[in-house]
């Protein structure tokens, strides 16, 4: 099992390091200065300008300047900020990181609390108004983006029913993050719902179900052991592809919710041409993502014992 994890950590390093290189290159070489959008009322000199160049290192060479950040991020310090320089890019991390991971575990966890079920129900139910109703649930939740998912629920629980607040952030527990974890969750549960539904339509036809069911097990038990531990292992592939997303992906319902999280400083951030901020921010978003796949794979590794050797 550790020869296993070492494996996998070893492997998401060569990723870490293109996703570094990439986002380091379109920061520098987008058009423009991150003192542009502090001196846009008011032109900055050109002397403020090489001042503040030479204090971030901005005048070295841009080679030296990548070698530089990235040896700093190795050694955990990821730079100072352009746009608050009264905090660096690791207090910015520690500050708003929390707040971004607290708001994306809710959301995976009542998609997995809601769609688990409603697939189960889909596939099994003999009802096909109860598994049309749930097919198209899913659909739309799938359809439509989080952005407008967020507006709607502001809108009609907010403004019009006046039961969550309009904007803002009080803690996970509050009824502030009602509407950012309700606009997060429903596509990764519509399409946790969608395919543990297939997964259980296709392990029922399996031969060791239709053995069990001549043994005389009964129906409990043979949808707890033989159906859906079976059927869980794809299931777990999409949360955990879906738990990257929306751990790295809350930017708009953070800006439009007002959540105070990683993701609103990040575009705050991108407006502002602030390079360690933008690169620091990506490069945590990657490793999230690096350890999403890396439970993804123990997942498999604990759950399916046939996966284990191929793992190896």
């Amino acid at each position: 099992m550790f020869s296993f994890i070492l494996k996998r950590v070893l492997a998401g390093i060569p990723t870490l390091l293109v996703v570094y290189t990439v986002t380091f290159a379109i920061a520098h070489l987008t058009p423009g200065s991150p003192w542009d959008s502090a001196s846009a009322n008011r032109p900055m000199e050109p002397a403020a300008k090489a001042a503040l160049d030479a204090k971030y290192n901005l005048d070295a060479p841009i080679y030296v300047q990548y070698v530089d950040y990235l040896w700093g991020a190795v050694q955990g310090d990821l730079g100072p900020s352009f746009r608050d320089q009264t905090q660096s890019v690791t207090d910015i991390v520690i500050k708003f990181l929390p707040t971004s991971l607290a708001l994306g575990s809710m959301a995976m966890a009542l998609s997995v609390i809601l769609g688990l079920p409603l697939g189960v129900l889909a596939a099994l139910t003999r009802s096909r108004v109860i598994e049309a109703a749930i097919l198209f649930v899913c659909t739309v939740c799938v359809s439509l983006p989080t952005y407008i998912i967020t507006a709607v629920l502001i809108v009609v629980l907010g403004i019009g029913l006046g039961l969550v607040p309009t904007f803002g952030w009080h803690g996970p527990l509050s009824a502030s993050a009602i509407v950012p974890v309700v606009s997060l969750a429903l596509a990764p549960m519509a399409a946790i719902a969608r395919y543990s539904r297939n997964c259980v339509l296709e392990v029922l036809h399996k031969e060791f179900v239709r053995s069990a069911r001549a043994k005389g097990v009964t129906n409990r038990r043979i949808i707890a052991v033989h159906i859906l531990r079976n059927a869980l292992v794809p299931v777990v592939t999409v949360a955990g592809s879906y738990t990257s997303a929306v751990l790295v992906g809350s930017f708009f319902v953070e800006s439009i919710a007002g959540v105070p999280g990683f993701g609103r400083y990040f575009v705050l951030a991108v407006s502002a041409r602030d390079y360690p901020v933008i690169i620091g921010t990506t490069l945590v978003y990657a490793v999230i993502v690096v350890l999403c796949n890396l439970l993804v794979d123990i997942g498999h590794f604990v759950i399916d014992p046939r996966t284990r050797e191929d793992m190896r």
